[in-house]
């Protein structure tokens, strides 16, 4: 037994793509009664009323017509997809929807505040990563995880991130970027410091997870550095005409010592230090190699700590001028990057940049001329000159 076929006529279509619509608003159980739309052909009133018969013309009662069609071996689901006209369960999936959506908040909510404790930096991490877990199950995965970092982060002793992603997650690649787990943990350490974006590198060394400990080591030039061990190592390099590479690993270990009075050039890009060893100036220098590394964040510290003054210089675009005010903030000097500066380098053959220009606050006219004229200028494009002003700049200072 199946769908009597004359309930399939093109006649009935407008009743079953009603009847769908309304079980998509009430929900599939639903079994009352449907008012009939207009302009329903009588023929099919009158094939209604044998079916189910009743009293009303304007009405069709949907649990008579259920058991009718049982009669058959077919159901009012049944008919309605046989008419090509299946209702879509929104309303059963929303509902299952906001069920899996309340499992999901109490477990995380229950999770988090048995392994995290229940300080107001925890509570703002489930709101923030509540949205990214689809289930109970990921929620608890995600309090497990961030749980488990932070407790080897803690430990004393030091290790890198890949090593504690290793030991305590069971892949020694969880916490590279693009992983979910960076985040989440990210995001625990950026509110827990109440300092900086979940994804910055200084945030995660400080928290003790530091990228590889010898990778991305910092490139140098001429450093001025005081003792024995691997500032002589920097010295004797710079003797024999050769940057050094400075790791994380080594800078940890390192007791930065400079004479006083000492500038540090601090370049983005490494063909400038390239071209300052090529050269062979009195110029010590460092490179960030565009974004800061963890190396280069170190030894920038390390350096401001003992007396040096930082200058630093980048490309003046978007990102290089995002890169020198976070610089800043450390209390390096923003040099060259001026207004000025850039109105007299600029020109329209130069690339264009996207994207807002961020706030230049040592020289906010910065910021309005970048805007303006909406062009790049590179640090190589003016090497020359720079390299040529902070000779002259340390001779000076030297006097």
């Amino acid at each position: 037994m199946t769908v009597p076929p004359v309930l399939l006529g093109d006649d009935f279509t407008p009743l079953w793509r009603h009847v769908s619509s309304t079980l998509d608003r009430r929900g599939l159980a639903d079994r009352g009664w449907v008012s009939l739309p207009d302009g329903l052909a009588p023929s099919v009133r009158a094939r209604l009323r044998e079916l189910v018969p009743g009293r009303s013309t304007r009405r069709l009662d949907l649990a008579q017509l259920d058991r009718a069609l049982d009669r058959h071996g077919a159901d009012l689901l049944t008919l309605l997809a046989a008419a090509g006209c299946p209702p879509s369960g929104r309303r059963e999936a929303r509902d299952a929807d906001r069920d899996r959506r309340s499992r999901r908040d109490e477990a995380l909510t229950a999770a988090a505040a048995e392994a995290l404790g229940l300080e107001p930096w925890v509570v703002a991490w489930v709101g923030a990563v509540r949205p990214g877990l689809p289930d109970d199950a990921s929620a608890r995965v995600a309090v497990d995880t961030v749980a488990r970092v932070l407790t080897a982060a803690d430990e004393p002793g030091l290790r890198s991130r890949a090593e504690v992603a290793a030991r305590v997650l069971g892949d020694a690649h969880a916490l590279d970027r693009g992983e979910p787990a960076r985040r989440l943990v990210g995001t625990a350490l950026a509110l827990r410091a109440e300092r900086g974006h979940w994804d910055d590198a200084d945030l995660w060394a400080d928290a003790g997870l530091p990228g590889d400990l010898v990778a991305t080591p910092v490139p140098t030039w001429a450093l001025p550095l005081l003792g024995d061990g691997a500032a002589e190592a920097v010295r004797t390099a710079t003797a024999a005409g050769a940057p050094s590479y400075l790791s994380t690993l080594t800078l940890r270990a390192l007791i930065v010592e400079v004479p006083p009075g000492t500038v540090v050039l601090s370049v983005e890009n490494p063909r400038l230090l390239e071209a300052a060893v090529q050269r062979g100036l009195d110029l010590p220098m460092l490179c960030t190699l565009g974004n800061p590394t963890t190396a280069s964040l170190t030894l920038i510290r390390g350096l401001l700590a003992a007396g040096a003054e930082v200058r630093h210089h980048g490309d003046l675009d978007p990102a290089g001028v995002a890169i020198t005010a976070r610089l800043a903030q450390l209390g390096v000097v923003p040099w060259r990057m001026t207004a000025a500066d850039y109105r007299a380098a600029v020109s329209p053959d130069l690339r264009p940049f996207d994207g807002p220009v961020p706030p230049t606050p040592w020289d906010p006219d910065l910021q309005r001329a970048m805007t303006e004229h909406g062009r790049a200028v590179d640090e190589e494009r003016v090497m020359d000159e720079l390299l040529d002003a902070a000779v002259r700049e340390g001779r000076n200072a030297a006097l």
